[in-house]
């Protein structure tokens, strides 16, 4: 049986289609998995978010004449305190610290209130809302770098 002139080569052309294909399928895994990779570690930040922003919420519950009178409001332009002098500043700075440990550098955390009631004395009534915001640099969808924003909200 002798193989005629014109099969010559083709089953070396058929074995370059299929390592050809078999490449291609292997780069769509390959990006497949770094975008699996970037998607857990946003899932992750904004996990630990929700737990800083539960867990100072927990506070304001445990310390709910502080919250009331507005100790734990924490605007944007405020800094802690360097030596707390009571428990509220003690729980921000924790908090605050808690933040720039478990999230990206650049990470910060809000606190503010709506009140419910504005002809009481106190300056976040019971029954009022509490929104805790916390903000993180991550890579976004686009490949880009950008802000995370995570608004969790509550009433004590």
């Amino acid at each position: 049986m002798s193989i005629s002139n014109k099969h010559r080569g083709v089953a070396l052309l058929e074995v370059m289609i299929s390592v050809l294909i078999l490449a291609i399928g292997l780069l769509g895994l390959a990006q497949l998995q770094a975008t699996t990779l970037k998607h857990n570690e946003s899932a992750y930040l904004r996990s630990q978010a929700s737990v800083l922003a539960s867990d100072i919420l927990d506070s304001m519950r445990a310390n709910r004449t502080a919250a009331q009178a507005g100790n734990y409001n924490f605007a944007e332009s405020d800094t802690p305190a360097v030596a707390p002098s009571n428990i509220a500043d003690q729980d921000i700075a924790d908090w605050l610290s808690n933040i720039s440990t478990v999230l990206p550098v650049g990470s910060d955390g809000l606190i503010a209130c709506v009140d419910s009631n504005g002809g009481d004395a106190l300056t976040c009534s019971s029954g009022s809302m509490y929104t805790v915001t916390i903000r993180w640099i991550e890579v976004q969808n686009d490949g880009s770098r950008g802000t995370t924003t995570f608004t969790y909200s509550g009433v004590l």
